[in-house]
């Protein structure tokens, strides 16, 4: 009764682990990185000092945002089987307000 009472309480140790852990958020964690890795070399590929790169964030799904030296690039990753794309764009935001008065 005693082993009993232990390997439930280890099963429930485990789920808690689980729940808290988020296996599901470390895989996808850990694709992002290995993609981050790829999008690195490629875009260091493509110029010389121009296209140095300084920071990569993932901004969710299959698209990153890429700072380098001159300008901000937005990437988009395609799947399809075992062959993968790249979109590369110039990311550019301005925002401008006006106001009635």
């Amino acid at each position: 009764m005693k082993k009993y009472n232990v390997q439930i309480g280890i099963v429930l140790l485990v789920l808690l682990a689980a729940i808290f852990i988020n296996p599901k958020e470390l895989y996808y964690s850990f694709q992002a990185e290995k993609e981050i890795e790829i999008i690195r070399g490629i875009v260091e590929e493509i110029g010389d000092e121009e296209y140095k790169v300084k920071d990569i964030k993932h901004i969710g799904g299959n698209s990153y945002i890429v700072e380098t030296n001159s300008d901000s690039l937005l990437i988009q990753s395609n799947k399809e089987g075992r062959a993968s794309s790249y979109e590369i764009y110039v990311y550019g935001l301005t925002i401008e307000r006006f106001m009635n008065k």
